[in-house]
């Protein structure tokens, strides 16, 4: 059998792990935490996460989540359906927890890998044939800095990414801050207002947010996780349906956006709250789209969240200095500055091979990139959906290890790369966040060409109305690739590895 490592078992290496393991592929995941489930391991999430997905949109194909889970599953939810994933699959024996990777190196038609025992020091050496890295987008937490930061530690402030607060025990009786708009600060500022002697929220922008229910009736997968919904925005490659609707249909589209801004004004009281967005919501759709925490804007009308339109200046041993001149006194201050991508265990020369000069990835469908040898990439799709789109990746990739798929002769992966760089910058400037590696709102158009790539139907219903305004349906893809696999002969039931050896390397 060919050798496979996987770096990092969380959602999309779990995906990437099964795809090879079903294949017949010997596989190795390496994974620096104590513990299985990236961003949903116990020790990473802050207390009362939930996701932004709905749970049937956001499992795996082949594996429901429990149906008393609840509709946007909690963080202990998501980490137990992790684990039991990796167990029904026969997974947990081929991963590997404390190991850090340190460094790759492709000699001798493999990848030398040096890697870290956390527990006992000790060095540790592997050599596969292919290398999977699912990393992901949030490898790093981001604390920016600022001057004076030292100073207000060593008086008793205290400064945490708000993956450290894992205990409301951390927010209870204190003069909270929190930095940030996203999710993970407004989250958190929803959760101090009613336990923290005070809570003040510092944004340096207001960004458009979600309900969970749009109108206080409208579940959000029925208005943004469709075909319909993924059509009202400009895609560097248009369908018949998007010709007619951003030519002759413009009007239609303006309005759209408008009305959903309206809703969302409303419903929210945004100019109550002085955070009416000064853009246009169609231009921020992206994965950082963020779900407004049920009662964020009442507390923040309510003055519970002191919220302020300015950014830290420095900080003093009694407090933090504003921009705005203002000066607050926190005890502590909570970071809701996200994370990094980051690729420690690649030198520069690898580096500089995927990446642009800004940091952007230079991938073909997010998963290869043509210079590089026996290297891919899973999760690095980001989508309002990412565990189904890792799902896909980790088959389209496991595929073109096996010399299943046709693909284009490298120039023209690159004239295609260079086709949508043109379009992020003249079209779609958010499409630069995550590191150029988030594909939402387009996650259909990414889905159904690597569906095509693999040679499989991009729709498991014959009514393509349906089709086109239900919401996506992970499942869906479960038949699909089930009727892929018996008709290629890689295996039979989803998790039973085949016998004998796996085909051959392609791409190097």
């Amino acid at each position: 059998m060919q050798t496979i490592g996987i770096i990092g078992a969380g959602i999309s290496g779990l995906a990437a792990a099964k795809s090879f393991k079903e294949r017949g592929y010997k596989i190795t995941v390496l994974e620096k935490a104590a513990a299985i489930g990236g961003v949903w391991d116990r020790n990473r999430f802050y207390v009362n996460v939930t996701t932004q997905t709905t749970k049937n949109e956001y499992a795996y194909s082949d594996f429901p989540m429990p149906e008393h889970f609840h509709e946007w599953p909690t963080g202990d939810q998501m980490n137990q359906y992790l684990l039991d994933y990796a167990a029904h699959f026969d997974l947990l024996a081929s991963i590997r927890c404390n190991t850090t990777v340190l460094d790759m190196q492709y000699e001798a038609d493999a990848w030398q890998v040096a890697a870290l025992d956390n527990c006992t020091g000790s060095n540790l050496s592997y050599v596969f044939d292919f290398v999977v890295v699912c990393t992901g987008t949030f490898h790093e937490k981001y604390i920016p800095s600022f001057p004076g930061m030292e100073a207000y530690r060593a008086a008793g402030g205290e400064i945490l990414h708000t993956s450290e607060v894992t205990d409301q025990k951390l927010l209870r009786d204190k003069e909270v801050a929190v930095v940030g708009f996203a999710k993970s600060a407004t989250d958190i500022a929803t959760q101090a207002a009613d336990i923290s002697t005070s809570c003040t929220l510092l944004y340096r922008k207001a960004q458009w947010k979600v309900p969970r229910f749009f109108g206080n009736k409208i579940n959000l997968k029925y208005l943004l996780f469709s075909r319909f919904s993924e059509a009202f925005f400009v895609p560097y490659h248009k369908t018949g349906f998007q010709k007619v609707l951003h030519s002759v249909g413009k009007p239609l589209v303006w309005a759209q956006w408008r009305a959903v801004e309206l809703l969302l004004k409303k419903q929210f009281r945004l100019k109550q709250c002085g955070m009416v967005p000064g853009h246009r919501i169609e231009d921020q759709i992206s994965c950082s789209l963020g779900i407004a925490p049920e009662g964020f804007y009442e507390k923040v009308r309510s003055k519970k969240i002191n919220a302020v339109h300015t950014e830290i200046e420095s900080f003093t041993t009694d407090g933090v200095v504003l921009k705005n001149g203002a000066r607050i006194r926190p005890d502590l201050v909570v970071m809701g500055t996200g994370f990094r991508q980051s690729l420690p265990f690649l030198s520069g020369h690898y580096l500089q091979r995927i990446c642009n000069e800004q940091g952007q990835f230079r991938l073909y469908r997010n998963i290869i990139n043509p210079k590089l040898p026996a290297l891919g990439f899973v999760g690095f799709n980001s989508s309002l959906f990412s565990t189904l789109t890792s799902e896909i990746a980790a088959n389209w990739l496991a595929e073109y290890v096996s010399g299943n798929l046709s693909l284009p002769v490298p120039g023209e992966m690159v004239k295609e790369r260079m086709l949508i760089d043109r379009w992020k910058k003249r079209t779609r400037p958010i499409s630069s966040e995550f590191s150029g590696l988030c594909i939402a709102p387009f996650n259909f158009q990414h889905l159904d060409a690597l569906m095509k790539d693999m040679g499989l139907k991009t729709a498991a219903g014959r009514n393509p109305v349906y089709n086109f305004f239900k919401p996506i349906n992970p499942r869906d893809y479960h038949q699909l690739l089930k009727r892929f696999r018996t008709r290629k002969g890689t295996g039979t039931e989803t998790g039973q590895p085949v016998t004998g050896g796996a085909p051959a390397l392609s791409g190097n």
